[in-house]
């Protein structure tokens, strides 16, 4: 990871060699942010229980319900504030998120107070699972095999949830999942063979580690050759 002030390349800290190519680049999409990182959703349902509540309470009572407006109002008005600030985080990050696949890596470029990159070779990515959304969104997540590691709140939104050691680099929110998937599994063609498997709204891109070890294990199997 690294941070940095100027951008030879927008999306990238750096230039590419001349060898390597931009395949795809784009941003998270602020709604999806929203509703699939904020839970917007999630947060307006309980302020809508709370409201249903504080105003049945009273007629349960036996007392007016007017008595519960004042209230009511200040969590209605609660919940506006929060899903606003929700939105606005949401907005900030997709301006300063960009995601950038190449011949070579995958870039996440990031940060809305300071500017910060991570690079993720493709050489070392063992394993890639995508989560779709009703939208036509997506998040791809990365598993790698390297060693160096990026702490979990630094990295954070983008990285997978849950997966805090080893941390798991995420592209949130990315539109046109289908085409992006395409595009990620040529790029990872030539480093290993890559397979598409959908399960339960979730698809993986399976790395040859699996493939290798089946091969390794058939060959212990199979008799020596003689010597001339």
């Amino acid at each position: 990871m690294s941070e940095y002030d100027y951008e030879p390349v927008r999306g990238l800290p750096y230039r590419l060699p001349e060898d390597e190519k931009i395949l795809w680049q784009g941003s998270p999409k602020w709604r999806s942010l929203a509703v699939h990182l904020c839970h917007v959703r999630t947060i307006t349902l309980y302020f809508a229980v709370l409201i249903a509540w504080r105003l049945l309470v009273p007629v349960l009572d036996g007392k007016p319900v007017s008595d519960a407006f004042e209230l009511a109002a200040f969590l209605a008005l609660l919940n506006g504030i929060v899903v606003a600030m929700a939105v606005i985080w949401s907005l900030l990050l997709a301006k300063t998120t960009i995601y950038t696949i190449t011949t070579r890596r995958v870039v996440l470029r990031y940060g809305i107070a300071f500017t910060k990159a991570v690079n993720v070779p493709l050489r070392l990515v063992k394993n890639v699972a995508m989560s779709r959304h009703a939208n036509g969104c997506a998040d791809i997540a990365f598993e790698t095999s390297g060693k160096d590691r990026i702490a979990y709140l630094i990295l954070w939104p983008h990285t997978r949830p849950w997966r805090v050691s080893p941390t798991q680099p995420m592209l949130r929110s990315v539109p046109e999942a289908e085409k992006v998937a395409e595009i990620l599994k040529l790029a990872l063609a030539p480093f290993a063979d890559q397979s598409l498997d959908e399960n339960e709204n979730k698809e993986t891109l399976a790395a040859t580690d699996q493939q290798r070890a089946e091969k390794k294990e058939s060959d212990i199997g199979q008799p020596a050759a003689e010597a001339a």
